[in-house]
C-alpha cells in the first residue's frame, strides 16, 4: 500500500533530536500522556535553572544565542566575565548542554510559550501515537539504545553524559525514522543540494529547493487512486509548497515559511553526522564524506516505494560504508534469529508480540555495531519466517488487516549458532 512519506507538519519548531530521549521516558513511563502534559514537562524540564561557573564556552553561547531581554542580567555577566575569575551564574538546562563546543549544532533552544510544537516530531517520526500519546514499539527501540545516565541528565546537570549527543546506535535508529517519513522530500534535496550547491549552503538555499519537490511528490500521488484522507493531506501538501514559495530568492528575515520549513530538514541530520556546520550557531551547512555516501546510497531515490526498497534492502549496507565499518552481509535464518530474538526481548509489549519491522531494524543496528554483520530488514523478516516454518513451536505470528504477518513472538529461546 502506497503511502506519503513526508513530515505532516513543518509548523513545529526545529528541536534537536537528543529531546525525544526525554518525550519518550515519559510517554513509557506514564499510563497516560496528552499534547499539554509531554510539551508543558519538556519545556519545564529543559527550562530549569543550574548555577554553574562561567567558561569561555558558556560566554560564547550567551552572547551569540541568547537574545530575548529575559537574559540581559546573565548577558551582563557574561559581559563582564574575564578568563581566570570563578563567576556563577543561573543557566538553563537545556542551555548547557547546547553551550557544549563539541556538539554539530548549537541552535534548537526550546521557548516555554512553543511547548505545543515539540512533542510532534515524537510523533511524526513514529515514536509517538498521534491522539493518545502512548508510547509505540519504536519509543522502546530508542530507550534500548539509551543509557540510563542520558535520561538522568535532563533531571540534574551531567556534563558527561549530554543527551543533546546521539551515540551510532540512536544516529541510526532516528536516521532510519526520519528517512521512512520524510523520505519523498529528503532523498531528493539532499541530492540536488550535493549536486549544485557550493561546498556551503544555507538554510535558505536548501528552502528555495523546497516547492518544486513538494510539488513533483504531489503529482506522483494524485495519479493515483486516493482516499479522502490522502486528498486532504495532499491539499496541505500543496499549501506548505505556496507558502514556501512566497519565500523563494527573499533574504534571511528571522524565520518565515521557508526555514520553518526546512530547517526540520537540515537539523537533525547534523545531530545523526549527515551535515556539518562550518559554526555551530548558525544555519549554514556541508557534507562531510559520510554524508555524501549516504547522498550517493540515496541517489534516485524519491518514491515511496523508492523509499522502502531503500531502508528495507540497503540500509544497513550503506551505513557500514558511511561509517568505514568493515562489516559481511549474513543470510542463514539460523544465525540471524539469535539476533531477532535479543532485539524481540528488549522490545516486546506485555502480551509478548514485537513488530517484526521493529525487532529487524533493531537487530540489524546491534549487528552492524556490535558483531560488523549486514542484516538487511527485507533479509531478516525472511529469516523469521523461514525460521518459523522449521521450528513452528518456537515462534507465533500476528496478522494485521491486509493478511500481512506484522508481529512475532518467541516461546523458546533459539539456540546460538556453535562458532569456532
Amino acid at each position: 500500500m502506497a503511502e506519503i512519506r513526508v513530515l505532516d507538519s513543518t509548523a513545529r519548531c526545529m528541536q534537536r533530536l537528543g529531546y525525544l530521549k526525554h518525550l519518550v521516558r515519559r510517554v513509557v513511563a506514564l499510563n497516560t500522556s496528552s499534547l499539554d502534559n509531554l510539551g508543558s514537562d519538556l519545556t519545564r524540564t529543559v527550562m530549569r535553572k543550574v548555577r554553574v561557573p562561567l567558561t569561555a564556552e558558556r560566554v560564547a553561547y550567551i552572547r551569540q544565542r541568547l537574545y530575548d531581554r529575559a537574559y540581559n542580567g546573565l548577558k551582563k555577566q557574561a559581559a563582564a566575565w574575564r578568563e581566570g575569575e570563578e563567576t556563577i551564574v543561573a543557566m538553563e538546562l537545556q542551555d548547557l548542554y547546547l553551550a557544549d563546543p563539541t556538539l554539530p549544532s548549537q541552535t534548537g533552544k526550546l521557548v516555554r510559550d512553543d511547548w505545543s510544537r515539540y512533542p510532534p516530531l515524537g510523533v511524526a517520526l513514529g515514536l509517538i501515537r498521534a491522539g493518545t500519546y502512548s508510547p509505540n514499539t519504536r519509543a522502546l527501540s530508542l530507550l534500548y539504545f539509551t543509557p540510563e545516565k542520558e535520561l538522568q541528565a535532563f533531571l540534574n546537570y551531567r556534563p558527561e553524559a549530554n543527551p543533546l549527543r546521539l551515540s551510532r546506535a540512536q544516529a541510526l535508529l532516528l536516521l532510519y525514522a526520519l528517512l521512512e517519513n520524510d523520505g519523498e522530500i529528503v532523498a531528493p534535496l539532499f541530492g540536488q543540494l550535493a549536486a549544485e550547491a557550493a561546498d556551503d549552503f544555507s538554510d535558505r538555499d536548501a528552502g528555495d529547493r523546497l516547492p518544486d519537490i513538494y510539488r513533483a511528490l504531489i503529482r506522483r500521488h494524485r495519479s493515483r487512486i486516493l482516499s479522502a484522507k490522502e486528498r486532504d493531506r495532499l491539499g496541505i501538501l500543496s499549501q506548505v509548497a505556496d507558502n514556501v514559495e512566497k519565500w523563494r530568492g527573499r533574504p534571511y528575515t528571522g524565520g518565515g515559511a521557508r526555514e520553518n520549513t526546512v530547517r526540520v530538514r537540515l537539523e537533525p541530520y547534523t545531530d545523526v553526522g549527515l551535515l556539518t556546520k562550518p559554526d555551530p550557531v548558525r544555519y549554514n551547512y556541508t557534507f562531510p564524506p559520510l554524508g555524501l555516501v549516504w547522498v550517493e546510497a540515496l541517489a534516485g531515490v524519491e518514491t515511496d516505494d523508492q523509499v522502502y526498497e531503500f531502508l528495507t534492502t540497503r540500509f544497513f549496507a550503506s551505513a557500514a560504508r558511511a561509517w568505514g565499518i568493515s562489516a559481511a552481509p549474513i543470510t542463514d535464518p539460523e544465525a540471524i534469529i539469535p539476533h531477532l530474538h535479543r532485539a524481540w526481548q528488549a522490545i516486546r509489549s506485555a502480551g509478548g508480540y514485537a513488530p517484526i519491522e521493529e525487532m529487524a531494524l533493531v537487530a540489524g543496528i546491534e549487528a552492524l555495531l556490535e558483531h560488523g554483520l549486514v542484516i538487511e530488514p527485507a533479509v531478516a523478516r525472511e529469516a523469521i519466517i523461514t525460521y518459523q516454518k522449521a521450528h513452528p513451536y518456537q515462534v507465533r505470528f500476528t496478522v494485521n488487516r491486509m493478511g500481512v504477518l506484522a508481529h512475532a513472538r518467541f516461546l523458546e529461546a533459539p539456540v546460538e549458532p556453535v562458532t569456532f
